[in-house]
């Protein structure tokens, strides 16, 4: 009679996870406490020194470490697969800058809020995408990719941590910045630039800070109420929306672009034929 055998991660596996843990439990704890009693909070200034800090720290690990991701912390590169990542992420920035959505703002105002758009990104792709990615890479850059963004994705309910807890807005939160962070995986292979993404991070937060605030809810209106399925699946639909496209840049980082893609190319003149170059 054969004995079933039970499978224990060994030490080094531990040693990688329990490093994680470490690491999560150390970027909530800054991001949570620090912001309190610094200088200031008005024009950012507190923030942008949290994530000062947060960037340098993480990017001093990401180096004593040696982690597989060090070889993005590099300026992007040009090919079919990086053009192709830049095109979607441009895609997904304009919006953040076209209509009557953002507003003006002092130029005292707009600088320290530019820079704290920046230390967004930097502080977060330097923590999820060079430290936790980079880590979790010797494992197979599939498990990676699918890991570093689900902690990415749960690392934001520390928004809600506390007075601001709301389980719904969490829940789409999460799966909102984890299926997002899915694509910028793929941006970042496929650019071989994790500064790239950094930037990119920050254009996509643009309305943080220069986003029109809506007006004031009347009291009086009626509040919408989703049902339990709604809450359930609604956020289901970010993945959709974003997990395919990073396939696509995966694929074709991987073999060039797929056929239909290189007929839409040469149909709208976008390339040459290779005949044409003979």
């Amino acid at each position: 009679m054969s004995v079933p055998q039970v499978r224990f991660l060994g030490v080094r596996h531990l040693r990688t996870f329990g490093g994680i843990l470490g690491y999560i439990a150390i970027v909530m704890a800054l991001y949570r406490v620090l912001p309190t009693w610094l200088v200031s909070d008005e024009r950012y200034v507190n923030s942008i020194i949290i994530y000062i800090v947060i960037s340098v720290v993480f990017l001093v690990i990401v180096y004593l470490k040696g982690v597989d991701s060090l070889e993005y912390f590099r300026r992007p590169r040009l090919g079919a697969a990086s053009i192709t990542a830049m095109v979607i992420a441009v895609m997904f920035v304009l919006p953040e800058f076209i209509g009557e959505q953002n507003q003006m703002v002092p130029m005292e105002y707009a600088i320290p809020g530019v820079i704290f758009l920046l230390g967004i990104g930097i502080s977060e792709e330097i923590f999820s995408r060079g430290l936790v990615f980079g880590m979790l890479r010797k494992y197979g850059e599939r498990k990676a990719i699918i890991f570093s963004s689900v902690i990415f994705g749960l690392l934001h309910i520390n928004v809600y941590v506390g007075d601001n807890w709301d389980l719904w807005a969490a829940y789409d939160h999460v799966f909102s910045a984890g299926s997002w962070g899915f694509l910028a995986c793929a941006i970042m292979i496929a650019t071989r630039s994790i500064w790239f993404v950094a930037v990119f991070h920050a254009l996509t937060d643009w309305s943080i800070v220069f986003g029109i605030e809506p007006p004031a809810s009347d009291d009086t209106a009626p509040v919408e109420v989703y049902s339990l399925f709604d809450n359930l699946t609604l956020p289901l639909f970010q993945l959709v929306y974003y997990v395919p496209l990073a396939l696509l840049i995966l694929r074709v980082n991987r073999g060039g672009w797929p056929k239909w893609m290189e007929k839409i190319a040469l149909k709208r003149k976008l390339v040459v034929p290779v005949s044409a170059l003979d």
